[in-house]
């Protein structure tokens, strides 16, 4: 892909916009951070770097949050909602609203 091509098209996989969506998944399912990075076997400052974005998320860390929770990598990477339960798409936006608005 050339430069110019790929500098149009957004990266909705960049670190500061997957952010919000760990963190929102995180607070949705209530757990602290510890106990969501014990669940998806990674340590809890990786996780505090991954939802402030200046970490990426590594795909791994990415799928045992899918296969564990039901949220799929469309939504984790893309930010694609019908790749969230459809139960839980209206607190999920809200989370990631408010993640948006405090960094």
């Amino acid at each position: 892909m050339s430069k110019l091509a790929s500098s149009l098209i957004e990266r909705r996989s960049r670190p500061d916009q997957v952010a919000p969506r760990v963190f929102a998944i995180r607070e949705h399912l209530g757990m602290s951070k510890a106990e969501f990075s014990e669940a998806v076997s990674v340590d809890r400052s990786s996780l505090t770097k991954i939802e402030k974005g200046t970490a990426g998320l590594d795909i791994a860390v990415a799928e045992r949050i899918a296969e564990l929770f039901g949220f799929g990598l469309d939504f984790i990477y893309r930010g694609d909602l019908a790749d969230v339960p459809l139960a839980h798409r209206p607190e999920i936006l809200s989370l990631m609203h408010s993640h948006r608005t405090t960094l």
